[in-house]
């Protein structure tokens, strides 16, 4: 079975779709759009990290629903300064069905203290209709033994025929 999906060909156009829709995901977020937030997921999608809630010791995993995320989220998010940017990303994908792992970096703060972090989002998205919604969000904040470090860009070059290739 590792094998089979070792030799998987990805559709030429999945990668370029799915890394136009998570930054559209995050342009929403940026701007606060809580409903276009809303609109990049399925109903019933999730999003999951690891938090320590107020009053308990120790941190667990919570899962939320992209209502529940959407109504904290916009009755929370009071930072005159708030932007999170895709730095790097990895996709993968067979058909209609996508992963996109993203190193991001948020920042959130007052405009004369902000607080910048990076942390790895793993997106789970699924195409219908021609378009990638999101059915699952898992994100973690970078860890302090472990720093994310996006690669450096890659050097566009012509590619034979005068093309440019991809980056």
């Amino acid at each position: 079975m590792a094998d089979s999906l070792a030799k998987v060909e990805q559709d030429s156009t999945l990668d370029a779709d799915v890394l136009a829709s998570v930054r559209v995901f995050y342009d929403r977020l940026s701007a606060r759009d809580w409903r276009a937030v809303r609109s990049a997921f399925y109903t019933g999608g999730t999003i999951s990290t690891r938090l320590t809630p107020a009053g308990e010791r120790s941190p667990r995993v919570a899962v939320q629903t992209v209502d529940e995320f959407v109504r904290r989220m916009s009755d929370g998010s009071k930072s005159a300064v708030f932007s999170e940017r895709m730095l790097h990303a990895h996709v993968t994908g067979y058909g209609d069905m996508a992963d996109a792992w993203v190193v991001r970096e948020l920042q959130r703060g007052r405009r004369d203290s902000v607080v910048t972090e990076r942390g790895i989002d793993a997106f789970h998205l699924y195409r219908d209709r021609g378009g990638w919604r999101i059915t699952d969000l898992t994100f973690v904040p970078e860890q302090p033994s472990r720093v994310l470090v996006a690669p450096p860009r890659r050097v566009v070059t012509p590619a034979k025929g005068g093309r440019r290739a991809a980056p």
